[in-house]
């Protein structure tokens, strides 16, 4: 289980890491511009940026490739297994699909009246890493060969936990102004 465990959380750091990338490199120009949708709130809002966003991809991308170096270094055979082009795909889909995954939570947030920082439980948690999924199994065709169903069930019930934990972390060091 242990190993089952530290597996998951090795594959998805290139989903993990792209909204911390985002947090301490964005700011800047809101990804809406600050326009309201047709309900007359905002489209996202000024927590999610384009800077934020190119970085916190970027930053996946980074850890991804730095993995999958590491793997080749230490022969460990996960995304290594894979080419690197493919490797590739796979951890520029997981990042892309994670921010983007935040932003459309972001949005349906704003529909359901929520501010910026306020809680929604479990879909602030799962968003990310379902559109994560999604964009990883559309543009990999090497998705499941990593991400095995025992992988996709420990990474849904994991992600809470971690997600809240990593929340809880930025908040202390005061690079989030609400601990969730």
């Amino acid at each position: 289980m242990l190993n089952l465990l530290l597996k998951t959380i090795w594959l998805l750091i290139p989903a993990y890491t792209p909204n911390n990338f985002a947090v301490v490199f964005g700011g800047g120009t809101p990804i809406d511009f600050g326009k309201n949708f047709i309900d007359g709130r905002r489209i996202l809002g000024d927590g999610k940026t384009i800077r934020g966003f190119v970085c916190g991809v970027a930053g996946g991308i980074f850890c991804g490739i730095l993995q999958f170096n590491l793997e080749k270094l230490f022969g460990v055979a996960l995304f290594s297994s894979l080419a690197f082009s493919d490797a590739l795909v796979l951890i520029a889909s997981l990042s892309l699909g994670s921010l983007t995954g935040d932003v459309l939570g972001s949005f349906i947030k704003r529909r359901f009246g929520l501010k910026r920082g306020q809680a929604f439980p479990f879909f602030d948690q799962l968003t990310f890493l379902v559109v994560a999924f999604i964009f990883a199994c559309f543009s990999s065709p090497f998705f499941s060969q990593l991400f095995t169903l025992d992988v996709i069930v420990v990474a849904l019930v994991l992600t809470p936990i971690l997600h809240l934990l990593t929340n809880y972390l930025a908040y202390k060091l005061r690079l989030k102004d609400v601990p969730w």
